[in-house]
């Protein structure tokens, strides 16, 4: 399947779509579930980036702006060297633009054939500032391999109900 299916079904349940929360929610539990249908009440306002110029998706609500660049595989472990280094150099360049933004660049990967929540999150090590910090703080930073390539193994990420849990939480405050 290509990549931009898998950038469309996230921009649709950050947009708090109910067929696309309730198709994905059927594969979780009551928990997760929950915190994916909060996004019907309260949705992001996204937008996909076209083209492969800069991140895939903005999202905004409140006073949180999330940067995604979205990756897809049946593999779970992606590492950015393969494609000559092109995700590799696309990584360095956005999460320079996002910090520079006091943001951090988030990677959101799903893994195709994955029996509950297909999608996890992970960040590029940068240092944000405001309220935003805390989120970075709970999502886990890809891993730098010994050559200095970024590396996510799916098992490690965070998983997207949680952090909309998080989001819930920190904006109910």
């Amino acid at each position: 399947m290509n990549g931009s299916i898998y950038e469309r079904e996230l921009v649709s349940i950050l947009s708090g779509k109910k067929d696309s929360i309730k198709k994905i929610g059927n594969r979780m539990g009551y928990e997760s579930r929950e915190s994916l249908e909060s996004l019907i009440k309260s949705p992001f306002y996204v937008t996909r980036s076209a083209g492969s110029k800069g991140a895939d998706i903005v999202a905004i609500r409140y006073d949180i702006s999330m940067i995604i660049e979205v990756k897809s595989s049946s593999s779970s472990n992606l590492t950015f060297s393969s494609s000559s280094g092109k995700n590799q150099e696309q990584a360095i360049k956005l999460s320079r633009l996002c910090e520079g933004a006091g943001l951090f660049l988030i990677y959101a990967f799903r893994l195709k054939n994955a029996k509950d929540d297909p999608w996890k999150m992970f960040s590029i090590p940068g240092e944000p500032r405001g309220r935003f910090r805390s989120l970075y703080s709970i999502i886990p930073n890809v891993k730098i391999t010994k050559n200095d390539n970024f590396i996510m193994q799916w098992e490690d990420g965070l998983p997207l109900h949680r952090m909309i849990s998080f989001l819930e939480n920190l904006q109910s405050v």
